[in-house]
């Protein structure tokens, strides 16, 4: 039984679905999963998810909403209105209810982590705490914490090199042919540097002494697994190795050495969560990939860049987009405008075989490898998700990238989708910057629409190698009325995109209406034929969106939407790959 669907989150989100005093879903029995059922007497760590938050009446919801708008920092408060103006909170904004999870601890269950987005809270316990919490009639269902055993890339000492800065920046040093790849330079050159853009990274710690960070940005820190603001080793708390991982990408990512190592985003303001422990190869836990996906909200992030992923207690059926507790997360975080950028995986010949967890997220940016020739990884974890979707969405360089280790002045060249996903991640900065207005949606198709592979995508490159110039250069168009010689000027209706274009299952058009009227949306293939229409009718000022899963198309393709307003009408496109 599946903890929540993204089908329900972003019916909520998308749709406007007005919530009072009633439960994220209706009551049902408690489940257990299935995967709990070996256990003996050890502790393991789970979710346990309510079936409501504990309001007793409207007006008990209503000041919860209230209080969560008063709490909005202004820089988050101004990313969300790009996505959510005019009501900047939702339901999964409110806070757990506290008397349901002193009831979980009285069954001495241990807390680790409660999470707003899930209406849940993660724990270690016995089979016999599970059983008396499963028995709790406010306990919708109780799944394991899932996990990924992952070695971390091979950095050689032949693969070390010592700092000798050039004089005359901007020197890129070994880091400028994976930069050039993704056509950055030009864009450092045309004066971005994701300047003012608020960069998160989730990963397993960095070492932040190293000159790469001298000039680093850092906002803020914190340390998920020790509840400290410490992220790089602690002694007798970490493994030597613990900060490696995180101090490879956030180096590719926001790093700057003159002569040595420049990251995209080498200006970018920096958030930096460590949410991965390794000691003793201990696993990735998605509870705290979750709990940062919410401090980087709270904080007003714009991006989130994660080099982590999960499996261990899934199936390939659940890498459906709907499934996995950090898909989950991830569909949340970008509902309220935070663009969302995953490795795809390192599985191609595993016995696993294809993406892993958030990458399946069908608002997520999931992220490929590619050589300095541009071909695949051996080890990219290929799509489809299991639902069909085209994955990863883009590539960039993931063999021999070169980046800071954690020693002093040195650099090396490591492998892995873990290294190509913060130069993407770095190159939405540089995005945001030039356009702070763009939506995540947005941002993911400009950078879809333009990659090398944008006509013919495919479940190795995806829509291809990214290029960050033509991504900024990016034009959301729209094409002339089919039926007269000029279409009549949109004034009275602001479209603000739609997403996920291209899409497979669902696509969500958002737009606004300045002055009231009858709305009808209508769809057209290639020849100018209408396959669908939807009366929408009258609707007041405001901004709204309509989701539309019905093409009655016989093969992928480009379709043609027109939202036709009594005195205006919009013409756009859709790409269906079906």
């Amino acid at each position: 039984m599946k903890p929540i669907t993204t089908a329900l989150v972003m019916s909520l989100l998308l749709l406007g679905t007005s919530w009072s005093a009633v439960p994220c879903q209706p009551p049902r029995s408690p489940v257990i999963s299935p995967s709990l059922s070996h256990l003996k007497t050890s502790t393991t760590p789970v979710w346990v998810y309510f079936t409501d938050r504990g309001f007793a009446t409207d007006q008990e919801y209503n000041n919860a909403l209230q209080q969560a708008r008063d709490q909005l920092l202004p820089r988050a408060r101004w990313r969300r209105s790009k996505v959510r103006s005019p009501e900047l909170v939702a339901y999964h904004d409110l806070p757990v209810h506290q008397p349901y999870i002193r009831s979980i601890l009285e069954t001495g269950a241990i807390k680790r982590v409660i999470s707003r987005y899930l209406n849940a809270i993660s724990v270690n316990a016995t089979p016999e705490q599970i059983q008396r919490i499963a028995e709790f009639p406010f306990v919708r269902a109780i799944d394991p914490v899932a996990r990924e055993y992952r070695s971390a890339p091979d950095v050689t000492p032949s693969d070390i090199s010592t700092n000798t800065p050039g004089t005359d920046p901007p020197n890129y040093g070994p880091s400028e042919d994976q930069l050039e790849q993704i056509n950055v330079i030009a864009v450092h050159q045309a004066g971005y540097s994701g300047e003012g853009v608020l960069l998160c990274l989730l990963d397993t710690g960095y070492w932040l002494e190293h000159e790469a960070f001298d000039s680093l940005r850092l906002v803020e820190a914190y340390d998920f697994i020790n509840g400290d603001s410490i992220v790089w080793n602690e002694p007798g708390q970490d493994t030597s190795w613990q900060h490696n991982h995180g101090t490879y990408t956030l180096s590719a990512a926001a790093g700057l050495s003159p002569g040595q190592l420049y990251g995209p985003a080498y200006h970018a303001s920096i958030l930096a969560g460590k949410t991965e422990t390794i000691a003793y190869e201990e696993p990735i836990e998605e509870d705290w990939y979750v709990a940062g996906l919410e401090w980087a909200d709270s904080l007003g992030g714009e991006i989130v860049s994660t080099s982590l992923g999960y499996k261990d207690w899934y199936t390939f059926e659940d890498m459906d987009g709907n499934t996995a507790v950090t898909t989950i997360g991830v569909d949340i975080a970008v509902s309220n405008g935070i663009v969302c950028v995953t490795a795809a995986g390192n599985e191609r010949f595993s016995s696993w075989g294809h993406i892993i967890a958030p990458a399946d997220a069908d608002s997520v940016i999931a992220c490929g490898a590619v050589n300095e020739m541009g071909i695949i990884a051996g080890f990219s974890s290929p799509g489809p998700t299991y639902d069909g979707r085209i994955k990863p969405e883009v590539c960039a360089r993931g063999v021999d990238t070169y980046c800071a280790v954690p020693y002093p002045n040195e650099y090396g060249y490591v492998g892995g989708t873990s290294l190509s996903t913060p130069l993407v991640g770095g190159s939405v900065a540089l995005i945001l910057e030039a356009h702070p207005d763009w939506t995540p949606m947005m941002v993911r198709e400009a950078l879809m629409m333009t990659a090398d592979n944008a006509l013919a995508p495919n479940n190795d490159y995806g829509w291809g190698i990214i290029d960050v110039l033509d991504a900024i250069d990016y034009q959301f168009t729209s094409i002339p009325d089919l039926e007269k010689p000029h279409a009549l000027v949109p004034s009275a209706i602001i479209v603000h995109g739609s997403y996920p274009n291209p899409f497979n299952a669902q696509i969500t058009l958002e737009y606004e209406i300045i002055s009231p009227g009858e709305i009808t949306l209508e769809v057209f293939n290639l020849l100018g034929q209408q396959v669908g229409q939807r009366v929408i009718g009258y609707q007041p000022e405001g901004r709204y969106q309509i989701s539309w899963n019905d093409t009655n198309a016989d093969a992928s393709g480009l379709y043609f939407y027109r939202l036709h307003h009594p005195e205006a009408t919009h013409w756009g496109r859709w790409m269906y790959l079906k």
